[in-house]
């Protein structure tokens, strides 16, 4: 009786332990030590955007239009920089848009092999790097998440990550937009209306502010 009780603790631990193991990844998904399995399981949702950004050439597929915004802010100075693509025929056209203080300049672009061309002469053209903005699904992976937000009413969805001044992607735009050593970079990702994906760079010092957007709209 007693051997009969003890191969039945073994078993029930037995269990136990693999059940434990399952949920934290042993049944083919491994959660990184950094997140919840809520957060794990929520972040999941923005896997289409995850994909785009990861695509050094990007795919349109599945896709009916696409932005791309470079907001600077340097003390009292702004500047606004804005592609629209409408992506819903073969010929992917749109706008550009330039936006300074008050005043406004929007000239019409086609896109091919990740270049704009310009219906018109304008200065200065957008950055092709950041029209075909690049970001490895790692770097997500490696941030903290500060805080998540869902809302039932409006189907938002919203991951804000921990600011971070250690990155690659963090030296590369730190470096390009001449950034001082205080700079910390905010990241964060929303899903809206179940088809509007975006991601938000935004690096800020005491003095200038620079925010990166990138948006993808889904076919319904």
């Amino acid at each position: 009786m007693k051997k009969f009780k003890w191969l039945l603790w073994i078993m029930f631990v037995g269990i136990a332990l693999y059940t434990l193991a399952f949920l934290n990844g042993f049944g083919g998904e491994t959660i990184p030590k950094n997140r919840t399995k809520e957060q794990y399981e929520f972040e999941k949702t923005f896997e289409p955007l995850f994909k785009f950004l990861e695509q050094d050439k990007k795919e349109f597929t599945g896709l009916k239009a696409y932005t791309s915004r470079v907001y600077i802010k340097n003390q009292d100075e702004v500047k606004k920089y804005e592609v629209d693509l409408n992506i819903t025929q073969s010929d992917i056209k749109g706008d550009y848009t330039i936006t300074l203080g008050e005043d406004n300049k929007t000239v019409p672009v086609t896109y091919s092999n990740g270049k704009l061309n310009y219906g018109s002469e304008v200065t200065p053209l957008y950055d092709e790097e950041i029209l075909n903005l690049v970001v490895q699904r790692d770097f997500f992976t490696s941030l903290d998440v500060k805080e998540t937000f869902k809302s039932a009413e409006t189907e938002l969805r919203e991951i804000v990550y921990q600011p971070e001044n250690n990155s690659d992607l963090y030296k590369h735009l730190k470096s390009k937009y001449d950034l001082p050593e205080e700079t910390t970079c905010i990241v964060l990702v929303n899903h809206s209306s179940s088809t509007i994906y975006r991601v938000t760079i935004q690096l800020k010092s005491n003095q200038k502010i620079v925010q990166i957007s990138s948006v993808i709209f889904e076919k319904e």
